[in-house]
């Protein structure tokens, strides 16, 4: 069967009206009715054989389990019955009680946008698909929605019997959600009825409650308007409505606050609690405290001898459970030992958790479509020094199968397929330990009054030291940062990193690497792969929807991060007017304990939009730009901080670094392929298929350039034709999503390619240049085949 709604003019969503309709037809993927498809799949008259057969296997090796003294094993369902029952949807059979119930829902759901006259009329008709006689009748149920003119609001008055509500509400009435003149809408009200009560209990209205909003319409003023009181009063018998002196109307005091650290007990204690006084608030321990009460300050939004607030309770509940340092965290009221009535004592119970714990982990790791394995042996401090920090440790060694850069002495051969036998499974290694510790304030020079409390900020330390052992070369990276983070609101967040040290060394480059480099003869390649140090600053700022407390049907994401690296230094060093070095080339150069630093400004952002599409699918959409300027002493960005392409979570119909810069054509014999500025857009449609089984379609599109064109790679520089340079790339693919993690599955496939002659880019254009020229090269004839990577990713790509 299929739903049908016609709706005259344009006063009422068609799409809140479908959501309406009681009996939906089967779910479809892609167009077709995949779920029925599955539920029809399995003969019928088949099942139960197969359930007499399966039943009678189980029989049997239930009657040898009990002669060795086990336990029988429950009956388990056969395919077509898994198929059927959990897999598939049974047909939606036309019911015309649901048809009757779906248009008085209609009518009401007129009623609540204001539309009191509309009439709702349903019908049914019947046909066969594709006029097929012997297929069955297929129901058509067709809504026919006449909302008629809306009714607006002529006059909006406020009746409370209480003084100060009536004074509060009256400072806020220029504030309300409902307007003289506004349409009439049930939604609203229930969201103005919601803004009331959370300002009477922002404003210490402890008790007050949302049942003691309520709106009366009368319809009669004419003209199709509606006189609006909105009552603020007490329910029940008349002698009892005024707030005034009851609980619901009284204005609450935080008198005292209680933090509660004592361990989980059974039954009650008969060991009166240790206490400390700080600040106004009392802590209760046993023998040692936990946590050290100086600590918990940074999260106590409640305060002694203050107003209540219901943002505050909200705010120290959620702090208090974002640090993980606690099992359990309540907070109560109670007025049973307070000195006036308008008095409440605050009671926050925190039953602390296990504050460290060691794992192992071994994980297959993927990187540009190079596939390892990596272990890692953590440790994790949740409470160091009991001052609710943290310090993570852990311990990396990693195995991959890369490519060569050079494309020899690598263990994968050249369609992608490794190739066990030539240098072992894995020929790179790397290992290394890895240290975060964060603190729940900022640490010097930042004072812990400087911000707010809800900004919930934190100081954070990152070191790592990482030896890599590669077919090309052996680096050695060492890197230290710290930095500030904080929240401007539950979906902003923001970064500042005054301190960021990278240290790159590479002692050994392989001869044949060695003989690439020389012979490309290209300056940013050799700077990449030259000992090098990075020493700049970074801020960040990120807004995420997705970290809503309500779920949204539309979400974004959006990062946007800039990078200076090397001012201060070549700053200082022009002041001092320090020695300067030259290279091989001639160009001359600061160094920094012997070590030439990097110089540049880098600007990267990241904008995604999620639309959930139903209960079983949804869009998402990327795009993504940066530009890097690299400055006078090295005048190039290093590899670690330029941009590429392709891989598993781009352009993934290309390996990554292999895609660009622009539209140069030249061989790929390295995976090298690095650029000052990258564009990049990507659309995924991602539905569920069968239980832990996803489906996707994806189109990517990107490429990378120099902001000039370099003499090495015609073609490379940005320019106004940047539009036509970029690669697009389709495909499916499929994941298996078992919620803690998502093991996913991309096949692209390159439908535009920028190296190619303009007129032979697109996938369904002849090639004939193309043939011709690669012809000439091998010296036999050679047809173009379309490029196909498959990726293999841990999460989604974005």
């Amino acid at each position: 069967m299929d739903n049908v709604v016609e709706v005259e003019g344009k006063g009422v969503s068609r799409s809140e009206l479908d959501e309406i309709i009681k009996q939906q037809p089967n779910e479809k993927i892609l167009g077709a009715r995949f779920y029925l498809s599955m539920y029809n799949w399995p003969d019928p008259d088949k099942i139960a054989e197969a359930r007499a057969r399966k039943d009678a296997a189980r029989d049997r090796k239930n009657e040898r389990r009990a002669a060795r003294g086990k336990a029988p094993k429950p009956y388990s369902r056969t395919t077509a019955e898994w198929l059927r029952e959990v897999v598939g949807e049974p047909p939606v059979l036309l019911d015309s009680s649901l048809t009757r119930r779906s248009s008085d829902q209609m009518r009401l759901y007129l009623q609540k946008e204001g539309h009191f006259n509309g009439e709702v009329t349903d019908s049914i008709s019947f046909a066969r698909p594709n006029g097929r006689p012997y297929h069955k009748p297929k129901a058509r149920v067709i809504y026919s929605v006449e909302p008629g003119r809306a009714y607006s609001y002529c006059t909006i008055s406020l009746r409370t019997d209480d003084p100060t509500i009536r004074g509060y509400l009256r400072e806020a009435w220029p504030d309300r959600l409902v307007m003289e003149g506004d349409r009439f809408d049930a939604d609203v009200l229930d969201r103005e009825r919601t803004r009331i009560t959370n300002r009477l209990r922002e404003l210490g209205y402890l008790h007050f409650t949302r049942d003691l909003v309520q709106f009366d319409a009368d319809t009669s003023a004419g003209d199709r308007e509606v006189d609006l009181v909105v009552r603020v009063e007490r329910p029940g018998p008349p002698r009892r409505k005024n707030l005034t002196g009851t609980p619901e109307g009284t204005i609450y005091q935080v008198a005292d606050v209680e933090v509660d650290l004592r361990p989980r007990q059974r039954g009650k204690s008969t060991i009166p609690p240790d206490t400390i006084q700080l600040e106004g608030y009392r802590f209760l321990y046993q023998d040692r405290v936990p946590v050290k009460p100086q600590a918990l300050l940074g999260s106590m939004f409640l305060r002694p001898d203050a107003r209540y607030q219901q943002s505050h309770v909200d705010r120290t509940y959620r702090r208090l459970t974002a640090l993980r340092a606690f099992d359990r965290v309540d907070i109560a009221f109670d007025s049973a030992q307070v000195r006036r009535p308008d008095q409440v004592n605050a009671k926050v119970r925190l039953i602390p958790a296990r504050t460290q714990s060691v794992s192992v982990e071994l994980y297959g790791t993927n990187r540009g479509g190079f596939l390892g394995t990596q272990l890692s042996l953590n440790h994790r401090h949740k409470n160091l020094f009991r001052s609710l920090g943290s310090i993570q440790t852990s311990m990396i060694l990693g195995f991959e199968a890369q490519q060569s850069l050079t494309g020899g002495g690598s263990n994968v051969a050249d369609d992608g397929v490794t190739d066990v036998g030539r240098d072992g499974l894995f020929n790179t290694l790397e290992i290394g330990p890895e240290v975060t510790l964060t603190f729940p304030q900022f640490l010097i020079p930042i004072s812990r009054d400087k911000f707010s409390r809800s900004a919930d900020p934190r100081s954070v330390f990152h070191i790592l030291y990482n030896y890599q052992r590669r077919p090309d070369y052996t680096r050695n990276l060492a890197r230290f940062s710290f930095g500030y983070e904080w929240h401007e609101s539950p979906t902003k967040t923001w970064g500042v990193y005054p301190l960021e040290w990278n240290v790159i060394r590479i002692p050994r480059l392989s001869p044949e690497f060695d003989d690439y480099l020389r012979q490309a003869n290209d300056p940013v390649l050799t700077d990449s792969y030259t000992d090098h140090l990075i020493v700049g600053a970074r801020l960040q700022y990120t807004i995420n929807t997705r970290n809503a407390e309500e779920p949204r049907r539309h979400n974004w994401f959006y990062r946007f991060s800039f990078e200076p690296a090397g001012n201060t230094l070549y700053a200082i060093d022009r002041l001092v007017d320090a020695p300067l070095s030259t290279d091989t080339t001639g160009s001359s150069f600061y160094t920094l304990t012997g070590v030439r630093y990097a110089h540049f400004l880098k600007f990267d952002n990241d904008l995604r939009h999620y639309r959930v599409l139903g209960a079983h699918s949804n869009l998402v959409a990327r795009v993504a730009a940066g530009v890097g300027i690299p400055l006078t002493n090295l005048n190039v960005l290093p590899f670690e901080s330029s941009f590429f392409v392709g891989g598993a979570n781009g352009l993934r119909a290309w390996r990554a670094r292999t895609v660009g810069p622009g539209s140069n054509s030249a061989p790929l014999v390295a995976f090298d392929r690095i650029g000052e500025v990258r564009i990049e857009g990507n659309i995924e449609y991602r539905f569920d298929l069968i239980g832990y089984l996803e489906g996707a379609l994806f189109v990517d599109l990107g490429n990378i350039w120099y902001l000039e064109e370099e003499p090495q790679r015609p073609g490379s520089g940005f320019d106004a034709d940047f539009l036509s340079e970029l690669a697009i790339g389709t495909g499916v693919g499929l994941r298996l999503n078992f919620d803690f993690f998502l093991v996913r599955f991309d096949l692209g496939l390159q439908t535009k390619d920028p190296s190619l002659t303009p007129g032979e880019r697109w996938i369904f254009q002849p090639k004939d240049r193309y043939e011709q020229t690669v012809s000439e090269l091998n010296g036999s004839p050679t047809t173009y085949k379309p490029g196909l990577n498959l990726n293999l990713g841990i999460g989604y790509p974005f």
